[in-house]
This record gives C-alpha cells, structure tokens and sequence, in this order.
C-alpha cells in the first residue's frame, strides 16, 4: 500500500538535507509542493504535519513552514533515523518492472506515434529544461514524457495499464526527487525523442532501457548514502 504522505516526508527531509538549510528558512509551500510533486493537497499537508509533530519543522499560519533548529540538528548525523519507512524492495521491484515494460512502450510509440504526441514530447523536454534551470523538481514533466510514450503506442490496453500503475511510479519518482541525475535524464529523453521522431524503434527501446537502469543505479547508490542498503 503505498502511503503518498510518506513519500513526501522524504521529499522534504531531502530537500531540506540538499539544500543545506539553515534554521528559520523557508520551505516550499503546499501549493508548491503539490506542483512540483503531483500530488494531492492532503498527502502534503498530512507530511507537513508529521515533521511538525515530531520537531523538525515549525508551520507557521499565514506564513508557511520553516526548519525547526534544534531537533533537525540533533538528528543531521542520522539521516536514516529521520526518514520514514520506505519499501525498498518494492520499488527496486518496480524499477526492474519498468525496464522491460517501458522499453517495449518506446519501441511502440517510435512506430506508432502521432504528430500530437510528438509536440507534447517536446514540450514536456522544454519543462523539463526549465525545471533543471530553476532547480526544481522534475517529476511534472519526466511523468508527462512516459506518459505521452504510452499513449504513442495507440494500444489501448496499454494506456489503461500505465494509467494503473502511474501511482506507483510517481511514488518512486518522489523518493529520488532530489537524488534526480536531471542532466542524464535530460539525454535520455532528447534522444528517446529523436528515435521516436524517425521511427527508429529499435533504437528508441534500447535508449528507453538504458534509461530506465540508470535511474535504477541511481536509485540503489541513493539507498546506500542513506545507509538502508549496503
């Protein structure tokens, strides 16, 4: 089952561990953080809470939330003991999940795409471009691309499948968020682009894999530098 509000806590912790804050700074807001991670308003609002509750941050009414010092503090050597529980083997599961599914996806949409889709493709680069540039997360427009590829296929019952499981990608998606090798992504999805574009399918399902193990490798060398993997 997986628990969204859970995830964002981890954003959060993350965000707030990357970003090197400092007692009394500013997090993003919840309408922020709904954008950025595409998630609902009460996931957000139940995380913010939880870090509340246990110290790590102060909300503010009318103002927002900021990073609590003392207990952040006490706890900055021990990043595992802050985040919360996280299925790991599951989301590794999905990952390997991913690779195979998703390369016959982009092998597919390179034979079946249409105009339409391609515009959206490119605009979801052109958002991810800018999300990269403001330092943002690039969760809104990495799901728009793998989403737009699976409506590419024209297979119906592929669509319906991907829509199923976009949950549990997205919860995925949000552990890495800050972890995210965004210029890797970056390529990947220019390239993916460029075969799906000349209908070069072969070429567009390799690149889809390799993609898809990078964000894997990723993934694994963000568990062990929080200590939940060796």
């Amino acid at each position: 089952m997986i628990v969204v509000s859970e995830t964002v806590q981890k954003f959060l912790l993350d965000y707030i561990r990357k970003k090197d804050l400092q007692p009394g700074d500013k997090l993003p807001s919840e309408r922020e953080l709904v954008q950025l991670l595409e998630v609902g308003r009460s996931s957000v609002r139940e995380a913010l809470q939880v870090l509340s509750e246990r110290g790590i941050i102060e909300k503010q009414p009318g103002k927002g939330a900021f990073l609590k010092s003392n207990v952040f503090h006490n706890h900055l050597g021990n990043v595992k003991s802050l985040m919360p529980s996280m299925d790991t083997h599951s989301s590794l599961d999905l990952l390997q999940f991913r690779i195979g599914t998703e390369s016959e996806i982009a092998y597919l949409a390179a034979k079946n795409r249409s105009d339409d889709c391609i515009h959206i493709l490119e605009q979801s680069i052109l958002d991810l471009e800018d999300c990269i540039n403001n330092g943002t997360s690039i969760i809104a427009p990495d799901l728009l691309f793998h989403g737009t590829l699976a409506k590419a296929t024209m297979n119906e019952l592929i669509v319906q499948v991907y829509s199923t499981l976009v949950e549990f990608f997205k919860k995925v998606r949000i552990e890495m968020a800050i972890n995210d090798d965004v210029e890797h992504a970056l390529y990947y999805h220019k390239e993916i682009l460029k075969a799906v574009k000349n209908r070069n399918s072969e070429r567009s399902s390799i690149l889809m894999r390799r993609h898809i193990e990078d964000v894997q490798l990723n993934y694994k060398k963000m568990l062990s530098e929080m200590g939940v993997i060796e």
